[in-house]
């Protein structure tokens, strides 16, 4: 049987959803090598529970009109225990992985590596226990067995993630494995990627639904979206399998790409969250179908488009009716306060970005609304004083900035605009300003729907 090409680390929902699913194509069209292998470096490990089911697990894509069940039998082997030889196999020349955020050990905001999350891996490289230190140490292996380099993609939800992913390995090596360091930046790759399906949790509801499909309970099935896109850079150590002939677009530059998702897509679920969560609304899909909200965020995601280039062999304007298409699907109910988390990391790139193009536009309430709704969210509190569950960095830095203003809308304004996200041209721009400080005052009376409503979704700006 052909070995497998592919090796993948952290195989959980989205990538079984994703990545697995472009491979199991590949194969389909008569690309063996594209099977994977899985390392698990934490719970819950799968290969227990793939090979009950023989090697197999299902995707149920589905959305409002239809329903597809498709059989995946890319993943060829789980690796539960990492072994330092995992990289050692000579017919590898890819490395994807999901490590999450977190799993990069990085100084949030920076790609500088964290001293303290990369601790234990420094003392002992090696007994590494992050997905940093494991690919040092299987490297390390490689290099000594005389073997050729390697592509490292790196497929988590993380701007410019290749960059991050070699600078902080790169970094760790300096430190743990100073006589890899010419190797490694010689004979492994780190392009960026841009990934991108929504995977919502397996609830009763689809594990249900998987089952009656499928005929039979599946441990390891995922229901998804039927939308997929894989972007990635055309920088690869090795030829590796010939993933464009199944959608996945090779090009020399993923920015155009990653910026037209970030700003829409991920730009609309984060201004979803925050205004519909203080509109009293519990999932994306049931702001985003509201049709006040709805009306509000086509308006949105236009705005957001007039600021980007559009990539290449893409239509911003239909990428943003799919995108609306998407946040309507009813199989899709991410929870606001969820899609909130973290939001001081999302906002900048997101929102605050686009918002300094239209300053001075008839777009500027738009966001105007969208970021005084962030405020007064993260004062943890709604219109009627319940309660927010405020889960962020900052969030200690968000309660003493409303403490310090003691009800006073301009010193809360004032105190958020001196948070480095905001710094720059919004933060300078006096009738912006004004406007946050006049929206922060409704929205502790009204709701963002209520101001909507109020101004009839003009494009006039909303009444005050």
């Amino acid at each position: 049987m052909t070995p497998p090409a592919i090796l993948h680390i952290g195989p959980g929902a989205f990538h079984r959803a994703h990545q697995a699913v472009y491979a199991a194509d590949l194969i389909e069209a008569g690309h063996p090598e594209a099977r994977i292998r899985e390392m698990c470096l934490f719970p819950p490990r799968i290969a227990e529970a793939l090979d009950a089911q023989s090697g197999a697990y299902h995707v149920l894509f589905r959305d409002g009109v239809n329903e597809e069940l498709q059989r995946i039998t890319s993943i060829c082997e789980v690796l539960d225990e990492p072994d330092e030889d995992f990289l050692s196999d000579p017919a590898l020349r890819l490395v994807t992985m999901t490590l999450t955020e977190k799993g990069y050990c990085h100084i949030p905001g920076t790609r500088r590596l964290d001293p303290m999350a990369i601790a234990a891996d420094l003392n002992d490289p090696l007994h590494p226990r992050t997905g940093i230190g494991w690919l040092a140490l299987g490297l390390v292996r490689r290099q000594e067995a005389g073997l050729p380099g390697l592509t490292l993609a790196s497929c988590d939800n993380i701007p410019a993630n290749g960059r991050l992913l070699e600078a902080v390995l790169s970094e760790f090596v300096s430190q743990a494995w100073p006589v890899l360091s010419d190797w490694l930046a010689k004979n492994v790759t780190f392009p960026v990627s841009m990934v991108d399906r929504i995977v919502p949790r397996v609830d009763e509801e689809a594990a249900r639904a998987i089952a009656q499909v499928a005929g039979a309970t599946d441990m390891l099935g995922v229901a998804a979206e039927p939308f997929g896109q894989w972007v990635l850079e055309n920088d690869f150590a090795l030829p590796i399998p010939p993933l464009e002939k199944v959608g996945v677009q090779i090009v020399a530059d993923v920015r155009p790409y990653e910026v037209m998702k970030h700003r829409i897509l991920n730009g609309a679920q984060t201004a979803l969250a925050h205004l519909g969560a203080l509109s009293g609304f519990e999932t994306s899909y049931q702001a985003a179908s509201d049709p006040v909200m709805g009306h509000w965020l086509a308006r949105f995601c236009a705005a957001q488009a007039k600021t980007l280039t559009c990539p290449l062999g893409e239509n911003l304007d239909a990428y943003v009716r799919t995108t609306l298409e998407r946040l309507r699907n009813p199989h899709i109910r991410h929870p606001l306060v969820q899609i909130g988390t973290d939001s001081s990391f999302k906002l900048g790139q997101r929102i605050v970005e686009a918002a300094v193009c239209h300053l001075d536009g008839p777009e500027a309430e738009l966001y105007a609304l969208t970021i005084a709704a962030w405020m007064q969210y993260n004062t943890g509190r709604t219109v009627n004083g319940a309660p927010i569950p405020v889960s962020d960095p900052l969030a200690e830095r968000f309660r003493q900035i409303d403490l310090h203003a003691d009800g006073d809308t301009e010193a809360l304004v004032a105190g958020f605009l001196e948070l480095d996200l905001f710094e720059g041209d919004l933060r300078r721009h006096q009738s912006f300003r004004e406007r946050l400080v006049t929206l922060c005052a409704a929205l502790e009376r009204q709701s963002p729907r209520d101001l909507m409503m109020a101004a009839e979704l003009s494009t006039t700006g909303l009444e005050r």
